[in-house]
């Protein structure tokens, strides 16, 4: 077989698919948390809009601020802060700690921090690496730190929201701020467009992005951590 007829196969098998991505697929990351997607209607989500809960602020805080007034959990080390964690070979967490660090050369050993602020007891850093980007809350109290790809959003200080989109797949996660449990989902081509929240359940809205032979749509998602 010579090359030509091996780069008709491959690009053969990568439209097929591409086409199979038109679909609403959602792929389970964790599941630690014992939670709970499922697509509703669009009725269903119009009414959460009008009475949903509003969400938490935080509170900007600087590195020195969060460094002098919580020594003992904020500890630089090597350019690095490092964080107990819960592992989760799921989104990555392989070890039982997490680290904000900085190396700003231009290779692929970059990465950089940012203290953001505080939020329900939790600070919140943002985080950048080669390809790759997020923010860890840590617990002001015991240090217990978690990662989400995006922004975490809360309501009521105990579960928080999160998602952002990796080169096409949307990541979706739910988090138990206390325990730092979480339940993470993806999802190809779509991307969350709008968020609402009410009594612990989350209800997004999400677009069909980056599928160029496939018709645009609007899908409505329903996120709940399970009795």
């Amino acid at each position: 077989m010579n090359r030509t007829i091996i780069l008709i196969f491959l690009l053969t098998i990568a439209q097929i698919s591409w086409a199979q991505n038109c679909d609403f697929e959602i792929r389970n990351l964790s599941n630690i948390l014992n939670g709970k997607s499922e697509l509703i209607e669009k009725s269903e989500y119009e009414k959460v809009v009008g009475i949903s809960e509003k969400l938490i602020e935080f509170e900007p805080k600087s590195e020195l601020e969060l460094t002098k007034k919580y020594p003992e959990i904020f500890k630089l080390k090597d350019s690095c802060y490092t964080f107990s964690a819960n592992q989760n070979i799921g989104i990555g967490i392989k070890t039982p700690e997490l680290k904000a660090c900085r190396n700003k050369v231009q290779t692929k050993e970059y990465s950089d921090y940012k203290f953001k602020g505080t939020y329900c007891g939790n600070a919140l850093i943002e985080i950048t690496g080669y390809e790759s980007w997020g923010f860890l809350s840590v617990d002001l109290k015991n240090g217990l730190t978690c990662f989400t790809m995006g922004k975490p959003l809360t309501s009521d200080g105990e579960t928080a929201i999160s998602y952002s989109n990796y080169y096409g797949e949307e990541e979706i996660a739910l988090t138990d701020l206390k325990t730092k449990e979480q339940y993470v989902i993806g999802i190809e081509g779509w991307r969350t467009i709008e968020s609402k929240v009410l009594e612990d359940v989350y209800y997004l809205k999400l677009e069909s992005e980056f599928q160029t032979d496939c018709e645009k749509e609007i899908k409505y998602l329903k996120l709940k951590i399970k009795n």
